[in-house]
């Protein structure tokens, strides 16, 4: 083909005809501007094909990164809900049952007093920073997910310090009550609990008790609304994947 148009700009040469010489030349670099321009176009097109493909993949990666943090967000809450329910039931017992100080002793022995740290298995939209892949990613759902990774943040340290908070409570408590099973264990042992001076302590440790529970219940209700937010906000931001992924 290169010969071909050689061949033709020689004739035209040798034939002293400048003017068609001219008007070929101008058709030939028209010609290559046009081969470049498509040639450009067949890399973009490809170069776009390759981001659409990288782009369902961090799609597909973040929606499965979503639903792991709604389902331990979600276990968070039940468990959560299920011990404040617990508290509920105890504080209703004020006003159905006449109260004794060593039943609210033995009532509140029965709660839960472990608190249960938030944590977070979420790492895609770090790597989707530090790579700057993230960009590839329309604004508003990079916006969206920025946001949501602050809003966890929030709640992991928020709750973090509410546990630091009660367990200063039970370190103080411990130095009374020794440890939550020591009360049954010295069921059979009344010498012993003489000796170790229990009785006189109750009130300390029944008082105790409902500061670390009064806390609790302020920290995980707290935690609860906080995660019920944050699901809401994770299945907002899935509904905008999906349907940039239909």
């Amino acid at each position: 083909m290169i010969k071909f148009f050689r061949k033709i700009r020689q004739k035209l040469l040798t034939e002293n005809k400048f003017s068609k010489y001219l008007f070929y030349a101008i058709g030939e670099i028209v010609l290559v501007v046009i081969g470049i321009l498509i040639a450009l176009q067949i890399n973009n097109w490809n170069e776009n094909r390759k981001q659409q493909i990288k782009l369902q993949q961090i799609y597909h990666e973040i929606l499965a990164d979503l639903k792991r943090e709604r389902d331990y967000a979600n276990f968070i809450i039940n468990k959560f809900e299920g011990q404040r329910k617990a508290y509920s039931d105890y504080l209703e017992s004020f006003s159905n049952t006449k109260i004794t100080r060593k039943s609210i002793y033995r009532k509140l022995l029965e709660l839960n007093m472990e608190g249960y740290p938030i944590n977070s298995n979420s790492s895609i939209v770090e790597s989707l920073q530090n790579s700057g892949e993230i960009v590839l990613l329309p604004q508003s759902i990079r916006n969206r997910l920025i946001n949501l990774r602050r809003q966890q943040n929030k709640i992991i340290v928020d709750e973090g310090l509410d546990n630091r908070g009660r367990m200063g409570v039970m370190e103080r408590l411990t130095m009374l009550i020794g440890s939550l099973s020591l009360d049954e264990r010295l069921e059979n042992q009344k010498e012993l609990r003489s000796e170790l001076k229990i009785e006189e302590n109750i009130n300390q440790i029944v008082l105790g008790l409902e500061a670390a529970q009064a806390w609790m219940d302020f920290s995980e209700s707290k935690s609860i609304r906080l995660l019920k937010e944050f699901v809401n906000e994770i299945n907002a931001v899935e509904k905008l994947i999906l349907e940039e992924t239909k």
